[in-house]
């Protein structure tokens, strides 16, 4: 019983499982921060460190991301929270170190291209003379309004 558990965790990890894991989790910043990639250093991208992945980057804190964007709601209400490894943005867990560090090194190059993608577009948009929809920031940016503060 336990094999097949480990197998069905283990058969999550493989390029087209990290691709789409990520796919999913960058369509997601994609409605909620448009423009998130800006944020990201690819070159500094490393999802097993909470200040260099992908929420780290954008958001201060790996942590912190989850809460900002939305994946983690503390609230008392159930099934409030979607999975970070689902979205791409944690490893699989229950396997072992190996296959940790496997599927991390998956996810950041399918982040990576994720990043590269959405920065080509923006390139090729901008080049045609489209103009691009104003993105907004995210809530902890978005500075307050003075009036509330007289």
């Amino acid at each position: 019983m336990k094999l097949r558990w480990r197998r069905r965790r283990t058969d999550r990890i493989s390029w087209e499982a990290a691709c789409r894991r990520v796919a999913r989790g960058a369509a997601y910043l994609d409605t909620i921060d448009p423009g998130w990639y800006r944020h990201v250093d690819p070159d500094r991208l490393e999802l097993a460190d909470g200040a260099l992945c992908v929420l780290g980057q954008r958001y201060g804190a790996f942590f912190q991301g989850l809460t900002r964007a939305g994946l983690l709601n503390l609230s008392s209400a159930p099934l409030g929270s979607l999975s970070p490894v689902d979205y791409g943005f944690l490893c699989v867990q229950g396997v072992d170190e190996t296959m940790q560090a496997y599927d991390y090194a998956l996810l950041n190059r399918a982040w990576r291209e994720a990043i590269q993608r959405r920065r080509q577009r923006e390139a090729e948009a901008l080049a045609a003379g489209e103009e691009l929809p104003e993105f907004a920031s995210a809530a902890h940016e978005r500075e307050a309004d003075p009036a509330t503060h007289e």
